[in-house]
């Protein structure tokens, strides 16, 4: 859904239901930001056991679909402090994006695109890999023989698209 963050629980499968709009959004990168700022204090001073006991230290994934729509400035800044400082203590990030729609943004992107492994829908593409520095085929994965995968993830996501009303 456009302008959504969803946050992936520790266990299989998301914490709950995704964040939708600018004040969804707003909210789930709040409490991501402050999760990174809490454990890398902690983590700095030596001080894991003093870390709130509502705070979850698990893995995990942040999943942003259709950027930038939902984001406002802050917001941005915010995705690329994540982007920046969540992996380390435990906050990852997937977008599904296009550049092109990021534009109006400007160079303030640059370093997220640039820090990105970018993957292309499209087979027999290339994906960049910042980390090598080296662009690679992609070969999108094919569903195995009688699996329920792809029929999970639609119905997934056909429920939360009629619960935004769309």
């Amino acid at each position: 859904e456009p302008g959504r963050c969803h946050p992936a629980a520790p266990a299989p499968g998301p914490a709950g239901p995704p964040a939708a709009g600018a004040q969804g959004v707003a909210s789930v990168l709040a409490h991501l930001t402050r999760r990174v700022d809490l454990v890398q204090m902690a983590v700095r001073a030596g001080a894991a056991d003093s870390l709130p006991p509502d705070l979850d230290t698990g893995e995990q994934l942040l999943v942003v679909n259709d950027f930038p729509h939902g984001f406002d400035d802050r917001a941005v800044t915010q995705l690329r402090y994540l982007a920046d400082e969540g992996p380390a203590v435990g906050v990852h990030l997937l977008m599904v994006a296009d550049r092109e729609d990021a534009n109006a943004y400007g160079p303030v992107l640059d370093p997220l695109w640039r820090s990105l492994l970018r993957i292309t829908p499209v087979a027999d593409n290339h994906l960049a890999d910042p980390w090598v520095g080296h662009a690679w085929t992609y070969e999108p994965p094919v569903v195995p023989p009688g699996s329920r995968v792809l029929e999970q993830v639609l119905a997934a996501v056909t429920t939360a698209r009629r619960a935004a009303g769309r």
